[in-house]
């Protein structure tokens, strides 16, 4: 499941790595790639979207691979439902406490809101997104996923980029203490797209997980 503004072409090379020994699955999300959206869902909504597909194409017990905002779905799902193996790429989770210059550029603007002035603001991926993403992008930001961590008991493997800016290694190592059975893989010169930034050494570790034990990693 792929990430926030992408859809599941982001996946492409990988695929060609995973169908040598697996059948994938990839999808685009709601409001992403060629999947519509009329309402704003909510990471939970989306996650039991994924369930209903899951029922209807007869596949049980997946393995799950989310990169970012699919991460949070993912990290939703395998809460919720079976699932015999879980990867968690660059992805978010847990609420994060602002920082005074955030907290002041929030006041600032909503300050300018109530004047009725136009002001842009934001992260790009809030400032491209319509009306309807725009509710589903604050949505999922804001909520904390720490409920759904404690309940995963499948095996998890989670891999970060060292360099990431977006979802940060603290995050990653405060997700890990949350999802018992969970291992975590650092990559060194990395960012937010591992997958695509460090292709194969990210195919080596995934399919080392997959085929093995995560103690092997």
């Amino acid at each position: 499941m792929h990430g926030w503004g992408a859809s599941l072409l982001t996946f492409n090379k990988l695929i060609d790595v995973l169908s040598n020994n697996y059948k994938v699955y990839a999808i685009d999300l709601p409001g992403f790639g060629q999947s519509e959206v009329g309402v704003p869902f909510s990471v939970e909504e989306v996650a039991d979207l994924i369930y209903s597909f899951t029922l209807e194409m007869a596949i049980s017990n997946p393995i799950l691979l989310g990169h970012s905002y699919g991460g949070r779905v993912a990290i939703v799902y395998a809460a919720k439902y079976q699932v015999k193996k879980l990867v968690l790429v660059s992805a978010a989770g847990i609420r994060q406490k602002l920082r005074f210059s955030k907290k002041l550029k929030i006041k600032i603007y909503k300050m300018l809101k109530k004047c009725h002035l136009p002001i842009k603001m934001g992260s790009t991926d809030y400032q491209n997104a319509d009306n309807v993403k725009r509710i589903m992008l604050v949505k999922a930001v804001n909520q904390d996923l720490s409920e759904f961590m404690v309940k995963i008991k499948s095996p998890t493997l989670l891999i970060y980029g060292v360099c990431d800016d977006v979802t940060p290694l603290k995050l990653a190592e405060q997700i890990k203490s949350k999802i018992k059975n969970s291992v975590l893989i650092k990559i060194e010169e990395c960012g937010h797209f591992p997958y695509l930034e460090r292709a194969s050494y990210f195919s080596i570790i995934l399919m080392s997980f997959l085929l093995g034990d995560s103690n092997d990693l």
